[in-house]
């Protein structure tokens, strides 16, 4: 009868732990991701197509301006494409000063197709993690976010569809995905 009450015992604590560990993962918790819309839908419309990367490029495009159209301010977790096919993989998302591009900042680079002096693997950097945009703030304003991808596949044509931002605001995580689109295109031919 005794090893019966323990089993009882333990069956009721294992759900009572069980219990407060969902109210603890509750809608407020920043583990939630949640659909944001702090950069309205207007921002980051664009296409850059790219016929000269070839398999194993890396290759490097910036995100879309963004405008934290909120009344708070918000700080950026990760920048990463929306949605990559198969033939294309995510290295990483920089923050850049627009300085560090003394010709001018290039909408995208690959290894194949763009200048030496251009590529961002060559310039200072820091991780998108933790930039603050307060209420109004645009980025790029100073600095640019690039995202550097590399090319696995020489099957053609590869699509990025959109640029995902991820970012805190008032303990709380959000997701929003920008309309920005990088394709890999088939290199043209000569005639």
């Amino acid at each position: 009868m005794r090893k019966k009450v323990v089993i009882a015992s333990a069956a009721i604590v294992v759900a009572i732990c069980v219990g407060v560990g969902l109210m603890l993962r509750s809608p407020g918790d920043p583990s939630t991701t949640r659909e944001g819309d702090a950069f309205g839908t207007a921002d980051g419309s664009y296409e850059i197509g790219i016929p000269t990367a070839h398999v194993n490029d890396d290759v490097w495009y910036f995100a879309p301006a963004i405008t934290n159209h909120s009344s708070k301010k918000l700080t950026l977790e990760d920048v990463r494409p929306g949605t990559l096919p198969d033939g294309i993989s995510f290295v990483e998302a920089r923050l850049f000063d627009k300085e560090a591009f003394a010709a001018g900042v290039p909408m995208s680079w690959d290894t194949s197709g763009g200048s030496a002096a251009d590529d961002p693997s060559s310039k200072p950097s820091t991780d998108v993690r933790g930039y603050t945009l307060l209420p109004g703030q645009t980025l790029p304003d100073q600095k640019i976010v690039y995202l550097h991808i590399r090319v696995t596949s020489a099957k053609r044509p590869l699509m990025s569809d959109g640029v995902k931002f991820i970012y805190q605001q008032s303990g709380k995580r959000y997701s929003q995905t920008l309309n920005a689109n990088l394709t890999i295109a088939p290199a043209s031919s000569k005639r």
